[in-house]
């Protein structure tokens, strides 16, 4: 089972996702309260409720006045479920039967709409029932309007008292005060009394009479969630650009995914996101690419487009197949743990540690995000390669973001964020030559290109670091140092020391 912790799920900004979901009614606002990932074994009941958001995406502008309207008298349904199934156990008191009318007379309202629309989108497995047989219960004289009163003629007791007070009513209108019209307000508080209790008894007949209706009714409130989230995955797959996910064994392959956090973060300062690509099978793939280089965003947006599968929302993708994980494992916080007294490299051990006992016998997708980093470089970089390897032979696909060298030869794939892989230095030195402070950096993050490719060849982490220090002026002298260290790190690399 995927099971995120609240800050994992904002940090790759699923809330963010869930929150433009603007549903209409309290049930559908109660399933994206109650959104969760799907196990393996509930894969027909994802493929379903997938394949209807397909539909209402594709046919929503064929019967779309019928929806909006349908849509509206969500929004006036109020949600009644637990006086519902309190019928079931005892009588209700007025407030709650008219309550339970007034849902009856919305369904009432939803029905015909509800065919017109279906019978264009053509939707799997939802049904709208028809209550009518329970509105006439609550609304016996049929006026079918939003109140409930209990008619004169619905017992012939009942007709009695009422006339009974209404004539005592008249006579103790017209007495004045005194001994005779206090007696007959006491008459008139007997016979008040008399018919609150028969009408009691009439309301308990009512809720009686309701219980074998109590399940189309709770089916239809679910409708109607179901009705009114699905109609949302769709706007906001054709807002984002979502789509319908293939439902695969083994395979994971993204391509152009994209993040609306970031998406909307990036579009505030006048930037545009790069869609990321990646394709992977079982085994250990790694990421590499300089600090800047959007690795991190990578992981993220990896995260968000599996969770939001396994939830039942499109991914947000131009194409997208992934495969049902039994667990997703996602190390790409800062690690500290206050409750534990541990470093932040010490957490980050004890969360791995964790999760690679809690994987076994699964197939999960494991995704770890500049693993190692609390520690000094040597050490960290000889972890990483060993949990590379480590989770390159285990039944599982992992994914590494790592500036690291020689992490990339212990796993099955490599991918490296473009950088400035593609940028003509001369034409950016020029540029930076006559800007100050940070204005420099803020240029080369345009000609950062962070979108991946796949390295098909062995090859390190590149160095876009030393690039940019030369790119923003730095002293030739210690660019010189660099480059001598690095020269000297390769050397003891090749000769094994």
């Amino acid at each position: 089972m995927i099971t995120l912790t609240y800050a994992q799920k904002e940090n790759i900004g699923f809330p963010y996702v869930t929150d433009m979901l603007q549903v209409s009614s309290p049930y559908g606002r109660q399933l994206v309260r109650d959104l969760r990932p799907y196990s393996r074994a509930e894969r027909p009941e994802l493929l379903r409720q997938l394949s209807n958001v397909q539909r209402v995406l594709e046919g929503e502008a064929s019967c779309k006045k019928s929806l909006d309207r349908m849509l509206r008298v969500f929004m006036t349904v109020k949600d009644v479920r637990a006086s519902v199934i309190r019928c079931g156990e005892t009588a209700l008191n007025e407030i709650e039967l008219f309550e339970v009318k007034c849902f009856l007379l919305r369904c009432h309202e939803i029905q015909p709409l509800f065919r017109e629309v279906d019978s264009l989108l053509e939707l799997e497995g939802v049904v709208m029932e028809d209550t009518t047989a329970a509105l006439d219960i609550l609304d016996p004289e049929g006026n079918r309007t939003a109140a409930f009163f209990i008619p004169d003629r619905t017992s012939p007791r009942l007709l009695a008292l009422r006339k009974e007070k209404r004539e005592l009513e008249e006579q103790i209108r017209r007495l004045p005060d005194g001994e005779e019209r206090e007696t007959l307000r006491g008459e008139r508080v007997r016979t008040a009394v008399e018919e609150e209790l028969e009408e009691n008894r009439i309301r308990g007949e009512m809720s009686q009479a309701l219980r074998p209706y109590i399940p189309a009714i709770l089916r239809n409130m679910d409708t109607i969630g179901e009705l009114d989230l699905t109609v949302e995955k769709a706007r906001l797959a054709r807002r984002y650009g979502g789509v319908m996910p293939q439902l695969t064994e083994r395979t994971l392959d993204m391509t152009d995914m994209t993040n609306p956090m970031v998406v909307d973060v990036l579009r505030e300062q006048g930037k545009a996101f790069t869609p990321v690509s990646i394709s992977l099978e079982r085994g250990a793939a790694v990421i590499t690419g300089a600090n800047m280089g959007g690795k991190s965003v990578a992981i993220k947006t990896l995260a968000l487009n599996v969770l939001l599968t396994h939830c039942g929302l499109f991914p947000f993708a131009r194409e997208a197949k992934v495969p049902m994980f039994d667990g997703l494992y996602l190390l790409a916080e800062d690690g500290s743990s206050v409750e534990r007294c541990l470093s932040s490299f010490g957490g980050e051990m004890v969360r791995f540690n964790e999760m690679v006992r809690e994987m076994a016998g699964e197939f999960p997708l494991v995704l770890l995000d500049e693993f190692a980093r609390g520690t000094n470089p040597d050490e960290g970089a000889a972890i990483v390669q060993a949990v590379t390897r480590y989770l390159d032979r285990q039944d599982a696909i992992s994914v590494l973001a790592t500036h690291y060298d020689r992490v990339a030869r212990w796993g099955s794939a490599h991918y490296q964020v473009i950088g400035l892989k593609d940028m003509d230095p001369e034409t950016v030195r020029k540029e930076i030559a006559g800007l100050s402070g940070n204005a420099g950096v803020e240029l080369i993050g345009r000609y950062m290109n962070y979108g991946l490719y796949r390295v098909e060849e062995q090859r390190d982490c590149p160095r876009d670091a030393l690039n940019i220090c030369r790119l923003l002026g730095m002293e030739p002298e210690i660019l010189n140092g660099v480059e001598e260290f690095l020269t000297d790190v390769d050397k003891r690399v090749e000769f094994g020391v």
